[in-house]
């Protein structure tokens, strides 16, 4: 542009990524809100996204102004009926794949290994979706197949949701016919880790499916509060450390809430 005769030039490029970088911070806020129905605080808030607490105080200025977060007595900010509102418009016209794809996308973002997707299919969980690691070791798999729930991730995370009654009829023998020299042979011994596995809040496999390959999984549990789907993410054995199991973990759970309360709203 030109003031006074002399030539400027903006720096659209810098002024685009700032706007970019604002955008994401608030949006990234509304998705912390979310899973805080009590409300933050904007010290909490600043702490959660690594902002200085006058970086995160102009953004709630901005949230609170277009009335999609409100300002408790207590000074704790809260989302409004407003983000149920775009919410809703959305919901309409959802697919529930569509859903179960967005959210593990954002979980293969933060590890980079291996997802999958399944359903309960009798003693066998169905793989229906998968997004491969690009990583040059990695696991080795292909959606439609079918393995069995005491040896896979995704199986124990479904069994989980049953009672201990429910498990020693689907294995009427009490003999599981193992994949390697890892998988757990016995129903009981099944039983005792998924006492585990409820009270922990995700299941894992280390090398019960597959030699050299570890898993972590959740069920997803659908309207009817019954396990509908299940998410999973394995990697070769050496690099799930326990640390990296960990962190998977919460990935997976944080992908969890967040499908959970959108079918719940379907």
């Amino acid at each position: 542009m030109v003031l006074n005769g002399v030539h400027h030039y903006e720096r659209r490029g810098t002024m685009t990524e700032a706007a970019n970088r604002t955008l994401q911070r608030g949006l990234t806020i509304l998705e912390l809100l979310s899973e805080h129905p009590e409300g933050l605080e904007l010290h909490e808030i600043a702490r959660e996204l690594a902002l200085p607490k006058s970086s995160a105080h102009n953004l709630m200025q901005t949230l609170l102004t277009l009335r999609y977060v409100r300002l408790t007595p207590a000074s704790r900010y809260q989302m409004t009926l407003k983000t149920f509102e775009v919410g809703a418009a959305v919901v309409q016209t959802t697919d529930v794949t569509q859903v179960l794809r967005q959210y593990m996308q954002q979980a293969f973002a933060d590890c980079n290994e291996t997802m999958h997707c399944g359903v309960l299919s009798g003693k066998e969980v169905l793989y229906i979706d998968k997004i491969e690691s690009t990583q040059s070791i990695r696991m080795a798999s292909h959606v439609g197949i079918r393995m069995p729930l005491y040896a896979t991730a995704m199986g124990k995370a479904f069994l989980a949701e049953m009672t201990d009654a429910e498990i020693r009829a689907l294995y009427p023998e009490g003999v599981l016919p193992p994949l390697t020299g890892r998988t757990i042979a016995d129903v009981e011994e099944l039983i005792a880790q998924l006492s585990i596995i409820r009270e922990r809040g995700w299941a894992m496999e280390d090398q019960e499916n597959a030699e050299n390959v570890s898993c972590v999984g959740v069920a997803i549990l659908g309207r009817d509060g019954r396990p509908a789907y299940a998410l999973s993410i394995s990697a070769p054995s050496f690099r799930m450390t326990e640390e990296r199991r960990e962190n998977c973990a919460a990935l997976l759970r944080r992908a969890k809430r967040r499908i959970e309360r959108v079918l719940r709203a379907l």
